[in-house]
């Protein structure tokens, strides 16, 4: 059943593709006008292709940005996606990203709707960049709430970065970035694919629209490949899994951790390290075999998000009623920061969907150890060899988990720096306070104690995206800000009080007025000239930043000897953070959401492995109506990104390894923290696995370590 299912997905796929319209052509004159993204982008127009160079050294964007000639507006209508062939002419992996434009007011750079999407090429490759754009024709106050992106169909009155005005396109920006090396690619075939089918009769109104998910949490008023039509077809994909799973153990030629059999040994002392082979990194196992890290975020009940049925009780066809079987499918939580639900009420009623799957499809008793058991089972057949962030710890009571790299938590014992701009989820840690070193360890010792003798542990990140600001100074800054009371204050003090010795001698430095050091701990504000105390404050945040990761370290050594440690997953950081936490780290940890990183670079003088903590690609064709931060046209379309991404990394000698963000689709509704509803899932609401992505997974593994040193920079 579900193979034939997914040979008809496959055929309707490639019948879409060939059901394509030119958009316009190049080599009629006076058809388009082409223009340089920046001053520094060179391209020429040959026949019906524009061949681009982008100049290493220039703007940091670079590119074309194509418009009517004749009319106003390019007219999209006929077709939902937007397709260009793009030719790499480059020995080395890029990108491409389009955007599809309707402008504010005439203005070039103005937009009041942009569809963005992008393409990844390997060196000398040939593909088709499409980017998908729903449609921003209802703008409705009843238009739902909590939900980041909203469906085809709505338009500006709410969040709708991927809807369009299609008959009103005024450019198509083509861009990207040279880096340290001219690039230069080939433009053609600009066509429309993908022809819309009508709005649904549910746009009409807020009656006809409302509810809008079905019970097993689906959107209702869309058809895709894939979609669970009735609960008796749970059995018939969990018996078509169960052959497909039986037919597909796993990745040959691995060791029981993963690393490659067939490769080289190495003397691993019974644990993991690290290695450059070849003039490449790699882990190596215990087995002593190098090892390349391919992993999945979120096996973890709680991280197949829930969402929020309180105040948007309408929104929902069909919710269970509360029983014995299906109560851990309820829950209340308060949410004061972010989205939809912040200042609400205090006790926000969630629900599991994809729990609530679970149980019809397994059955209430067992639903649970089949999740922990088939999450392993399913990664093992689709070629990962690791557990990333964000792991069920129950899963490591199990036989047959992977090799994992365990994030640890202590926030009993976490005080931030309260002076500290809030750039992403958290300000940054008071290293000073003794609590904070006592916290790990506690954690260490405690939840995570099994996987400090566990072998199957690799090593550790702690924290997740702290926001380390773009300045030298941020969080000395954020310190000099902060209460009397503030650990990292009081050491502030200390350091300056010891450099200066009186306090009428950092008055004269810093410009400032403090009667005594104790009236310093009291001020919250900068100095009228900060230039004055910036060697200072730079030298205090290097003591921070020093701090920090020699804790970190420090403690994992005590508490986990021979686990290694992996930094805490940026995503914000500058130049000297990352020379400093480089001094630290056995491997340094970064979530880069990027078409590809084949030419993604630590900085210069810095050379160690580096681990993808996240990254994905999604689309929104396929439920839920956010296609995350990589968005792609289609299934298809995202299982070549998924393989393009990860064949960068190997291409790219300082990654060693890539972690997938995540494992099961967020709720179509929205996650009640902070309204995230992304499609960028292996598995969908129902527990089906997308199949396109699954054999990118397996293929992709399947030559991993060969072309990991077949491919990329020779020593």
């Amino acid at each position: 059943m579900q193979k034939s299912f997914l040979s008809l997905t496959a055929l309707l796929l490639a019948a879409t593709e060939i059901a394509a319209a030119p958009l316009f052509d190049i080599s009629r004159k006076g058809e388009v006008k082409i223009s340089p993204f920046c001053p520094s982008s060179e391209f020429t127009v040959r026949g019906d292709k524009i061949d681009v160079t982008l100049k290493a050294g220039k703007d940091r964007w670079q590119g074309v940005v194509i418009t009517p000639a004749r009319e106003k507006y390019f007219d999209l209508s006929a077709g939902s996606v937007v397709a260009i062939d793009v030719y790499n002419k480059n020995r080395f992996p890029m990108h491409l990203n389009l955007e599809i434009v309707n402008l504010r007011n005439e203005k070039p750079n103005e937009f009041s709707h942009i569809s963005p999407g992008a393409v990844a090429l390997l060196p000398g490759e040939k593909a088709t960049l499409r980017v998908r754009y729903g449609r921003a024709a209802v703008v409705a106050d009843w238009a739902p709430q909590g939900m980041q992106y909203l469906f085809d169909g709505f338009g500006r009155a709410v969040n709708c970065k991927y809807n369009i005005i299609p008959d009103q396109v005024g450019q198509l920006r083509i861009w990207s970035s040279a880096g340290n090396q001219d690039m230069k690619f080939e433009l053609s075939n600009f066509r429309l694919e993908d022809p819309p089918q009508p709005l649904p009769d549910a746009f009409r109104s807020k009656e006809a629209f409302y509810p809008f998910i079905d019970e097993f949490g689906q959107y209702k008023h869309a058809e895709w490949p894939g979609k669970l039509k009735d609960v008796s077809e749970l059995q018939q994909r969990r018996e078509a899994e169960d052959r497909d799973l039986a037919a597909h153990p796993g990745t040959a030629g691995r060791t029981k951790f993963g690393g490659w059999a067939d490769g080289p040994t190495f003397d691993s002392k019974g644990g993991w390290s690290t290695i450059k082979y070849r003039g490449k990194w790699f882990f190596v196992d215990p087995e002593g075999k190098l090892f390349w890290s391919l992993g999945m975020n979120s096996i973890e009940l709680d991280a197949c998000d829930p969402t929020g049925i309180t105040c948007r009780e309408s929104y929902f066809e069909k919710l269970p009623e509360k029983t014995e079987e299906n109560a851990v499918c309820f829950s209340t939580r308060h949410f004061p920061r972010f989205g939809f639900y912040k200042g609400k009420e205090e006790n926000i009623l969630q629900f599991y969907f994809y729990r609530h799957n679970l149980i019809l499809k397994y059955g209430a008793a067992e639903h649970w150890n089949v999740f922990l058991d088939r999450s392993q089972q399913r990664l093992r057949s689709w070629g990962f060899n690791t557990n990333g962030n964000w792991l069920e710890q129950q899963v490591l009571e199990r036989d047959n988990h992977l090799p994992y790299m365990s994030a640890v938590h202590f926030d009993k014992f976490y005080q931030v720096i309260e002076g500290c701009k809030l750039i992403g989820w958290q300000k940054f840690p008071d290293v000073f306070n003794p609590e904070f070193a006592a916290g790990l360890a506690n954690a260490l010792r405690g939840r995570f104690q099994k996987t400090a003798t566990d072998p199957f542990c690799i090593g550790y990140f702690v924290d997740n995206e702290l926001s380390w600001g773009d300045t030298d100074t941020f969080l000395a800054e954020g310190t000099l800000r902060s209460p009397a009371t503030q650990p990292a204050k009081i050491a502030m003090a200390d350091h300056l009080k010891k450099k200066y010795g009186r306090i009428d001698a950092l008055n004269q430095a810093w410009g400032t007025a403090y009667r005594d050091f104790d009236d310093f701990l009291e001020k919250s504000d900068m100095p009228s000239d900060p230039k004055r105390a910036q060697q200072d404050l730079e030298e205090f945040n290097d003591v921070i930043v020093n701090r920090y990761f020699a804790t970190c370290k420090s403690v994992i050594n005590r508490e986990a000897p021979g686990k290694l440690y992996f930094g805490c997953r940026f995503n914000d950081w500058n130049v000297k953070v990352i020379r400093t936490a480089a001094k630290y780290l056995d491997a340094c940890s970064f979530n880069l959401y990027r078409p590809e990183i084949g030419r993604w670079s630590l900085p210069e003088g810095v050379d160690m492995p580096v681990v993808v903590g996240e990254w994905h690609y999604g689309t929104a064709n396929s439920g839920p109506s956010h296609p995350g931060l990589q968005a792609a046209a289609n299934q298809t379309e995202r299982a070549r990104g998924f393989d393009r991404y990860v064949r960068s990394a190997l291409w790219n000698p300082q990654i060693a390894g890539v972690h997938y963000f995540k494992y099961c689709d967020q709720a179509t509704t929205g996650r009640p923290s902070d309204d995230e509803n992304i499609q960028c899932g292996f598995i969908d609401v129902t527990d089906t696995p997308y199949q396109e992505m699954v054999d990118a997974a397996r293929k992709v593994s399947s030559e991993m370590y060969q072309y990991r040193l077949a491919e990329g920079p020779k020593e």
